[in-house]
């Protein structure tokens, strides 16, 4: 943590500042994947699991198929099998790293919303209060 970061902590109430938590709270991998089922998007986020898990078994048919080729031709076929399937999969993970992610900022942002609205308040009761 740098100055700046310790300097909003200390102006933070401390309902606030718990509510923050430190810099490595959050929510963990496990907890992040299993959000992506439970999100807006979750009729996209199943068959993309699906269909990365059936890509990937055809691929590994593939690279067995490839291994097990004699013609050069036939192996050139199957190596495009495998690195087609490879470039279908990683497509699909970088989508759901990207679910996760998004699903993160999110929660972070809600916390800043939440903050900002205490903070009118707060203000707005300082505002109308006569002392």
């Amino acid at each position: 943590m740098n100055n700046l970061d310790d300097q909003i902590r200390n102006a933070l109430s401390a309902e606030d500042a718990q509510m923050i938590g430190g810099p490595d709270d959050g929510l963990r991998i496990d907890q992040l994947v299993i959000s992506t089922f439970r999100s807006r998007n979750w009729l996209m986020t199943i068959p993309i699991v699906i269909v990365s898990l059936v890509v990937m078994g055809l691929s590994i048919w593939c690279l067995v198929r490839f291994f097990d080729a004699t013609e050069t031709q036939d192996m050139i076929g199957w190596a495009m099998g495998v690195i087609v399937g490879v470039f279908m999969i990683s497509f699909m993970k970088v989508w759901f790293w990207l679910e996760m992610q998004r699903i993160a900022i999110t929660r972070e942002v809600k916390k800043v919303e939440l903050l900002t609205a205490r903070l009118l308040q707060e203000l707005s009761s300082r505002s109308s209060d006569p002392s």
